[in-house]
């Protein structure tokens, strides 16, 4: 199946037509990985549903608070707000 490169800006867009999007379940929006192979060009869906555990392990707990948050938690409460 051809398709079209189409420009968007400085960067170029793959036109997927709706054959193959209904195929792959791909919608508008959705994240997918680019790998350069020696045939040409793999996209593949990202269907990752990352664990809590997962997320935290790339925090930093020794990063500093930003500012704005030190700034939030620092703030006098304005009615009957508990902290």
């Amino acid at each position: 199946m051809e398709t079209i490169l189409r420009n968007f800006g400085n960067s170029i867009g793959l036109v997927i037509p709706k054959p193959v999007r209904e195929a792959l379940h791909l919608s508008a929006g959705q994240t997918v990985t680019l790998e350069q192979t020696e045939q040409g060009l793999l996209v593949k869906p990202m269907n990752k549903k990352y664990t809590l555990d997962e997320l935290l392990a790339q925090c930093d707990p020794d990063a500093p608070m930003p500012q704005e948050v030190t700034d939030w938690q620092d703030s006098p409460t304005v009615r009957r707000e508990v902290w």
